[in-house]
């Protein structure tokens, strides 16, 4: 692989002047804010995504996206990768044909694919089992690395965590669904074994997050916030484990309840 980086990277926070109005009273002070950056991902010649992002790690962004969407299956398989924004162009040594049109537009990560590509629906194995204890502080390390969330507001967080506890890679974007994606990319330049790490989440757990983490190969993953309906539907289906509203000491194991050991 051979990525060609950006010559400019966006700023990834601007300043503005505001009126902060608290109680009876009005104050000028100067706010923090994210930016965002339009992307638009082609895979092999044909369009994949248009979709926002906060402009930092796109290179584990664009790995990441392929793998999490379902367009391939190991970063092995990308020939190269051109970084030149708005635009990411990957090519891979075996490409496969891709249909026109199904993937995100204009939106911060959420995917309009079809959820299984090729109708594969095998259930990912039972192997790693975690401490309930384990998973409730590990929700703890969200704080440490929201770093930009702590000075703007407007991020989301995602991790990905060793079966021994420890932090392999920590992302902020503005977007839930991409930081699966980049830290998805991150963990994989590594070379990291995602069957043997779990997720951790600061967002919402709809059915195309939860995807996401499928696609991976991830069988664990937890959230400070809700699941939905229909990803607590397609957790069941793959034999995941999706846990929610994890926040010391207290979470809600919506399934998968196996991986986890109570003390």
């Amino acid at each position: 692989m051979n990525p060609e980086k950006e010559n400019i990277i966006p700023e990834i926070t601007k300043k503005f002047p505001v009126i902060k109005y608290q109680g009876n009273n009005p104050l000028e002070t100067v706010v923090e804010v994210c930016t965002e950056s339009r992307i638009l991902f082609s895979l092999n010649g044909v369009l994949v995504g248009d979709l926002s992002v906060t402009p930092i790690d796109l290179e584990a962004f664009a790995i990441g996206y392929l793998i999490c969407e379902g367009y391939i299956c190991s970063m092995d398989e990308i020939q190269n990768t051109t970084i030149n924004l708005p635009n990411i162009d990957i090519t891979t040594r075996n490409p496969s044909t891709i249909t026109t049109g199904q993937f995100s537009k204009n939106s911060s990560g959420g995917s309009c694919r079809e959820l299984l590509p090729g109708g594969k629906t095998s259930p990912l194995p039972d192997g790693l089992t975690l401490d309930a204890e384990s998973i409730l502080q590990s929700m703890n390390h969200v704080d440490e690395y929201s770093v930009i969330w702590k000075r703007t507001g407007g991020m989301h967080c995602s991790l990905i965590v060793s079966e021994e506890g420890t932090v392999i890679c920590g992302v902020e974007d503005m977007g839930r669904h991409t930081t699966v994606d980049k830290a998805v990319g991150i963990a994989l330049m590594q070379r990291t074994d995602l069957s043997r790490c779990y997720l951790v989440c600061s967002g919402r757990l709809p059915v195309d997050m939860v995807a996401k983490a499928y696609r991976a190969g991830i069988s664990i993953m937890i959230s400070n916030n809700a699941a939905f309906a229909g990803g607590i539907e397609f957790a069941q289906k793959v034999n995941m484990t999706l846990a929610g509203f994890v926040r010391p000491p207290n979470m809600t194991i919506y399934t998968g309840s196996h991986r986890i050991s109570f003390s």
